[in-house]
């Protein structure tokens, strides 16, 4: 059975689950949620820049067809142009065909349904059945090219969602768009910000070597320009990493710390897996925790009245900006704030104090309840006074690997280094 992990299904490219066949599941399912659950049948796709993306693109396409859909047509824009496409009525539901920020290698499925919003816990869990079997249509549908109306809305939404950039006149910022999706704003990007150097402009592959995971292309790029700072997107466009004047990269929670503290926030959504500095450097903000995943900051923001929500890889979902996050808005908003303080970008994070954490991964051969392991329960329970302020041992299986996650954080590096490796042997010792 072909599962949805935490954000769509992923994996190489042409080989199962990401074949052709799948696309047409996809397809076929989406024509189905939309008939089923929208009452619609427009069914948008849209992709990244991959190499196989054309490809999955046709395989989609003839699934939604097959199902009775009116496939949608938009071509290379970012996820959160068919999250705002859904929302802004030009589709019932979307197919966005990308792996992220994962190798040029890669792909994958997502789908974005009512709202261009993703799907919850039992809505994917519907999907999937969908999956095994995704019905019929009674008559073929129609194909409709929709790339200038997808792209048109998207700009006009992000050139609202980025707010007031008048801070940034007059500063070189470089942005490194990843080879990736966000080159679709490699034309405009200039005229919302004047003075913009664009690098990873879709000459490369995907997220080789450049954007989000790969940042210090960009740093070395800032210093040779001498420029104010900078921000790199991933494939999708969705996650944003800063780079300061100094060639310094800045970890995702001082990201969440900067926007927080400077755009007046008063409820901060994070996963569990950011960091516990965040509670310590934001004594005046409300820190809630959920799963780890950008649809439940989505969640957080629209049910619990957070004012923004942040994972630690730098995506970001905002109340006033667009249905999904969207790096070029995360990066632009960050900047500017900090421009707006008269400092320059590393002046503007000296608030933030990080802790000592260490993020581990464990390979197991099995996965029973965490609550089940005693041995393992009894020595996290005695080593969480020792980490003193902050302290914090998380423990979650991977959705994605047969692996164990292990957080710990502390006061003091080297008794997180020593609790990370006691609880690391125990873990071994009983799941390996």
């Amino acid at each position: 059975m072909i599962k949805f992990g935490t954000d769509g299904i992923r994996g190489v490219a042409n080989r199962a689950p990401i074949t052709p066949e799948t696309g047409v599941l996809v397809g076929r399912v989406a024509a189905r949620y939309a008939a089923e659950h929208t009452g619609g049948r427009r069914v948008l796709v849209v992709r990244d820049s991959r190499p196989s993306g054309p490809m999955l693109e046709a395989a989609v396409a003839a699934g939604v067809l097959s199902g009775g859909g009116e496939c949608r047509i938009a071509g290379v824009l970012p996820t959160s142009a068919a999250g705002t496409a859904v929302a802004g009525g030009l589709a019932d539901v979307a197919v966005m065909i990308t792996a992220s920020h994962n190798p040029w290698t890669d792909n994958g499925f997502k789908i974005l349904i009512a709202g261009g919003r993703k799907p919850s816990d039992h809505e994917t869990a519907l999907l999937e059945s969908m999956l095994v079997d995704p019905g019929s249509g009674a008559e073929c549908g129609a194909t409709r090219a929709m790339r200038n109306q997808v792209a048109a809305m998207w700009r006009s939404a992000l050139s609202v969602a980025v707010g007031d950039l008048s801070s940034l006149a007059g500063k070189r910022i470089v942005i490194d768009l990843a080879h990736g999706a966000a080159t679709a704003a490699a034309e405009w990007l200039p005229q919302l910000v004047p003075g913009v150097e664009l690098i990873a402009t879709g000459n490369g592959r995907i997220n080789e070597n450049v954007g989000s995971e790969h940042p210090l292309h960009l740093a070395g790029t800032v210093g040779r320009r001498n420029a104010w700072a900078g921000f790199a997107v991933d494939g999708d466009g969705d996650r944003c990493k800063l780079v300061t004047e100094r060639g310094d990269v800045v970890d995702g929670d001082a990201l969440a710390w900067l926007l927080a503290s400077r755009l007046g926030a008063s409820r901060l959504a994070v996963t569990v897996l950011s960091s516990g500095a965040l509670e310590l450097s934001l004594p005046n903000v409300e820190v809630m925790r959920t799963a780890v995943g950008d649809r439940h900051l989505s969640v957080a923001i629209s049910e619990r009245g957070a004012d923004l929500g942040c994972e630690e890889s730098g995506h970001v979902v905002f109340r006033d900006g667009l249905v999904l996050g969207d790096g070029l808005v995360t990066g632009l908003r960050a900047l500017a704030a900090a421009a707006s303080t008269g400092s320059s970008l590393s002046e503007a994070l000296a608030g933030y104090t990080p802790i000592p954490r260490r993020l581990t991964k464990v390979t197991v051969s099995r996965t029973p309840p965490l609550e089940e392991l005693g041995p393992l329960q009894e020595l996290r329970a005695s080593l969480l006074p020792s980490l003193g302020r902050g302290g914090r041992i998380f423990l979650r299986y991977s959705g994605t690997e047969p692996v164990l996650r292990l957080l710990v954080e502390g006061d003091s590096d080297v008794r997180v280094r020593d609790a990370s490796s006691r609880l690391q042997r125990v873990v071994e010792a009983l799941l390996a």
